[in-house]
């Protein structure tokens, strides 16, 4: 057999999911250089056993060995891979000690039988008549059986510390968050009742101003406000359509003392429809929003930390159906009306390339559906003539799956990486309540607090409005 011995490049970089993963190496020592690419899919292996090679395994997605003394490369692919098998260190292989061993030897077994048609044209300086099957260590034997052949990480010249220059490229998949997040704070704080849930006061048209808070500290360290104005107006005895232009700003700590701020604006429509003569509200809303995200990615450099300068322009488009009923039952004075709601929120984030720093890095545009379920019930009850208690509950669903992975090159190097994007927590609940109190006969201050369950959601958000009816 032949072996080629290597060690995990992009392990580090991947985060809670790991599936199709690439994996880079190069060589250099007696008879020339090599190197290899190589990509595997982690759900697909045998985790209790061995996983063979062979031009057939589909756990191996793609395969590419490149060997030359100088002048006569040869390049081995998945279809040259004759047999062997799969492990770390002489044991099985399992998605924990893939993470967690990156300085555990891999192990190829791969090749053509007796000198076949896939070993032609090796250069002559890997050849040794002398080698067995198992022996030697650095070239090849006459039938081109490659024999334990190391290879050392693959990285920008001068990174002591692959993993870890890894990771910090790995922290700029926040920046597709940064869109998602942002949209979502208005989307359901300020806007997560519909616009005729509010009391209309007698009139036709309001008005209002409204501030934005969230904040997220379980799965990222994030802080999020808006602040919007907006105004609208009944369509007729059923209808209401309103408009609302906002501002933005998401802060963000990251890995190495790196840090990301993203500011922008957005704009929203919405419109309701309830049937003359019930309390059931059909709303339709729709958003678009435009941020840019100042990213001061830190790392590691020399034994010290350094960190590079990006510009990232992205944008956001949502769009929500959303259907409340009126309260079907009531209990100590409060009347339980349940919703239901289904919202898309397209993220692009633009290609950028960073400035400054020892390694800067460009990032390929990334670009992501996510899609969500709310199903919820407000308990509501009138306080007092001027005051209005709303209290909600609503579980959340992410149908969307594994986000966009994450590609680009290191500049100074040229060091191409790809990295697996991660899935959503699908499922978290959220509790909140509103107060609605009528400071005159011509306006109404609106309080909003919410708190959920480790997800997407943010773990605690409020919203204050003040609403003019004229």
């Amino acid at each position: 057999m032949k072996h080629i011995r290597t060690v995990f490049l992009l392990a580090a970089a991947a985060t809670s999911e790991l599936n199709a993963t690439d994996f880079q190496a190069s060589w250099s020592g007696v008879g020339g250089t090599a190197s290899a690419t190589f990509s595997v899919d982690d759900s697909l292996f045998n985790v209790s056993g061995i996983n063979s090679i062979s031009p057939s395994a589909a756990w191996l997605t793609a395969f590419s060995v490149t060997i030359t003394d100088g002048t006569n490369p040869i390049t081995f692919t998945k279809s040259n891979l004759n047999h062997g098998d799969f492990r770390l260190n002489g044991t099985p292989v399992t998605s924990t000690n893939m993470l967690n061993n990156l300085s555990t030897s891999v192990i190829f077994h791969f090749g053509a039988s007796s000198g076949g048609s896939n070993i032609h044209q090796i250069p002559a300086s890997f050849l040794n008549p002398n080698l067995g099957v198992n022996g030697g260590l650095d070239n090849m034997n006459p039938y081109g059986y490659m024999n334990l052949i190391s290879f050392s990480l693959a990285g920008p010249t001068g990174v002591s510390d692959i993993p870890v220059w890894l990771s910090s490229i790995n922290g700029q998949n926040r920046v597709y968050t940064v869109g998602a997040t942002l949209a979502g704070l208005p989307l359901e704080g300020a806007h997560h009742r519909p616009m005729l849930s509010f009391d209309r006061m007698g009139k036709t048209t309001q008005a209002w101003a409204t501030g934005d808070f969230g904040s997220s500290s379980n799965t990222r360290d994030v802080h999020v406000t808006t602040g919007e104005a907006g105004i609208n107006w009944n369509l007729g005895k059923t209808g209401l359509i309103g408009f609302a232009a906002g501002y933005g700003q998401q802060n963000q700590d990251l890995a190495f003392n790196g840090s990301s701020a993203s500011t922008g604006e957005y704009a929203l429509v919405e419109y309701d429809f309830r049937p003359e003569g019930t309390q059931w509200i059909v709303s339709l809303l729709g958003m678009v929003g435009s941020w840019e995200s100042k990213t001061n990615r830190g790392y590691t450099s020399g034994g010290s930390t350094d960190s590079s300068f990006g510009i990232a322009d992205t944008t956001t488009r949502s769009a929500r159906l959303r259907v409340d009923a009126p309260a079907l039952v009531s209990f100590g004075g409060f009347g339980f009306a349940p919703y239901a709601s289904y919202s898309v929120t397209q993220t692009v984030v633009g290609a950028y390339t960073e400035t400054g720093g020892a390694f800067p890095a460009s990032f390929d545009e990334q670009e992501h559906n996510a899609t969500e379920a709310r199903l919820g019930v407000t308990a509501s009850k009138e306080l007092s003539e001027k005051t209005k208690l709303l209290l909600t509950v609503e579980a959340i669903h992410r149908f969307d799956g594994v986000g966009p992975s994450l590609t680009g090159q290191d500049v100074t190097g040229g060091v191409s990486f790809s990295l697996p994007g991660t899935a959503p927590r699908a499922d978290c609940v959220r509790f909140g309540f509103d107060v609605d109190h009528r400071l005159n006969e011509n306006t109404l201050l609106n309080v909003a607090a919410h708190v959920a369950t480790v997800g997407e959601a943010h773990d605690v958000s409020a919203a204050i409005s003040i609403r003019r009816a004229f």
